[in-house]
């Protein structure tokens, strides 16, 4: 039996794992015990938690299974000059990136009410004066802004505070897409 190493040489970011076929994304260091989960929800963004040792050769890029990471090289097959990426470093992205999707509205697609969604634009405000904008697919208006209540007061919409103080609901006239 041949052992392959868990660790691959490239000269660029491949797009996809040619083990598995899986994508691949950054390692993020600096990371303790965060996980991929723990690290979506902050950040909004795909990653590969590396921990807190950085290595003196490291893998900069993994496949999201986990199954191969990824070194940087030159040509010539000598380690390349890599920056690795540090958890203090990342920047969130938007909540308006994800499309938060209500129990209603996931019924009604299951049932092939595709007539019964909506797409609404939620803006919220925190008990600590935070603003933020959520995009969720919905029924109503009001199931909208029960779902964007509910996100913010779980801690899943990144924000500091897990409180809603308020709430202003737009629909949008885009149609809501189905993936078959």
């Amino acid at each position: 039996m041949v052992l392959r190493s868990k660790i691959i040489d490239v000269t660029r970011k491949p797009r996809k794992c040619p083990v598995c076929g899986e994508r691949v994304v950054d390692i993020i260091y600096g990371t303790g015990d965060m996980t991929e989960f723990e690290f979506f929800m902050k950040y909004r963004r795909d990653g590969m938690m590396g921990g807190d040792n950085i290595p003196r050769r490291p893998p900069i890029w993994a496949c999201v299974c986990g199954c191969r990471r990824f070194r940087k090289v030159n040509e010539d097959g000598t380690d390349a000059p890599v920056k690795v990426k540090m958890l203090k470093d990342i920047r969130k992205k938007p909540a308006r990136l994800i499309n938060w999707e209500t129990t209603a509205a996931s019924e009604s697609m299951e049932a092939g009410r595709l007539e019964d969604l909506h797409k609404y634009e939620v803006e919220v405000e925190t008990e600590l004066g935070e603003k933020g904008t959520l995009y969720i697919t919905a029924c109503n208006v009001d199931d909208a802004e029960q779902e964007a209540k509910e996100i913010v007061n779980s801690g899943l919409s990144g924000l500091e505070g897990n409180v809603c103080v308020s709430t202003k609901v737009k629909e949008l006239k885009e149609t809501v897409k189905v993936d078959q």
